[in-house]
């Protein structure tokens, strides 16, 4: 998420887009038990029941204690959790058990591009590729790297690989819009939010960004509707509150 801020700009929020961790549903060769836990952890975890999925996941690193990838599920899931310590350790021990554990190298370079260690990410999120090369999440989080150390052009061949090898990804085509929009080519930026929508229409941060572009461009009536489907999608995305709040006060329009 940024503020645009450069000279002659106005000061909104917009957001990039980290695609999440990725977790096993199928693992070969799980003995009973632990088969039987995934079981468990996959029906949990399409309920939202995060609670139930980690535990699940937990029981079936247990059941099958050498299994890369139940390591790496539970290593994602306790990130997302918040618990940073316990699911590193999960996926680097799942890395120790197969350096070809494509799930882990992504998810832990997913974890570290979060927090703001690109080149660290960059290394794991390039074995993940190494390993994966057709990922268009590997390759957008590549990208993402690329952007977090200024290296725009990179970016972009890595945005632009994620669409070419999935063009139904819609997070690829919201960063190259991110790219344009940062360099103030705003039609273009308008152009590739437009064709994210295409593929996600509910995806709050492209129509916020959408929006954003809209109003950059002299569109004020149409950035505000763009603005209020973004908090009807997501209630709890303060950039878009925020960016109804600072385009009503710049024109005048809290009266």
């Amino acid at each position: 998420m940024s503020e645009q801020n450069n000279t002659g700009r106005p000061r909104l929020m917009t957001t990039t887009l980290t695609t999440p961790f990725i977790y096993y549903n199928k693992v070969a060769n799980l003995n009973e038990q632990a088969q039987k836990n995934l079981d468990a952890a996959n029906e949990a975890f399409n309920k939202q029941d995060i609670a139930a999925t980690t535990q699940a996941y937990q029981a079936a690193a247990e059941a099958a204690p050498e299994t890369p990838e139940l390591l790496s599920n539970l290593g994602a899931i306790l990130v997302a959790q918040g618990k940073g310590m316990e699911g590193v350790q999960s996926l680097q021990k799942a890395i120790e058990l197969n350096d070809a554990c494509s799930a882990a190298h992504y998810n832990l370079g997913t974890l570290l591009l979060s927090n703001n260690v690109p080149q660290k990410a960059q290394e794991h999120l390039n074995k993940a590729a190494a390993i994966d090369t057709k990922s268009a999440p590997v390759l957008n989080n590549l990208g993402l790297a690329e952007l977090h150390l200024s290296n725009y052009d990179k970016a972009r061949e890595q945005f632009e690989a994620a669409v070419a090898t999935a063009p139904q990804f819609s997070y690829g085509y919201h960063n190259l819009g991110s790219i344009d929009y940062d360099q103030g080519n705003t039609q273009a930026a308008m152009d590739w939010f437009n064709k994210a929508l295409e593929q996600d229409g509910n995806n709050f941060a492209t129509l916020n960004d959408l929006g954003c572009a809209l109003y950059v461009a002299g569109k004020t009536e149409e950035a505000l509707p763009m603005f209020t489907k973004a908090i009807q999608a997501n209630p709890d995305y303060k950039s878009a509150y925020y960016n109804i709040g600072y385009i009503a006060h710049e024109n005048n329009l809290l009266a």
